[in-house]
């Protein structure tokens, strides 16, 4: 490789690091994490208090526990079990997804209503 290769190769890591502390430096701690199913909202768990859900769907069950500030897919019958595998999550705007069963479970803030837009 030549000097400006390895010039251009710092500059882009450098600026992808730079990118990646912006976006995860400016997430803030959630206060509820919302479950899905094919965008019907089933239940709004609150991360302040521990609990494990059990969500039925027509296509299997997730299992979701929220400990410690987190929410995470503990078990799922899926076939790929891919949700399960998924780090805890307890910022705004992380989720959690199991495509099989349909399912989203999002993390956002205590105050944070389901509104789109605002026209005034």
């Amino acid at each position: 490789m030549k000097r400006l290769d390895i010039l251009l190769v710092v500059l882009v890591l450098g600026v992808a690091a730079v990118l990646y502390g912006v976006t995860m430096g400016s997430a803030k701690q959630g206060g509820v994490a919302v479950v899905t199913v094919d965008g019907e909202v089933k239940k709004e768990l609150p991360l302040s208090q521990d609990t494990v859900y059990h969500l039925e769907t027509e296509k299997g069950y997730n299992i979701i526990e929220i400990k410690e500030g987190k929410a995470k897919v503990i078990e799922a019958d899926c076939r790929d079990g891919l949700c399960t595998e998924q780090k805890s999550i307890s910022k705004t705007g992380e989720s959690i997804v199991c495509l099989p069963h349909k399912t989203v479970v999002r993390v956002i803030d205590a105050q944070e209503q389901d509104v789109d837009m605002v026209v005034e």
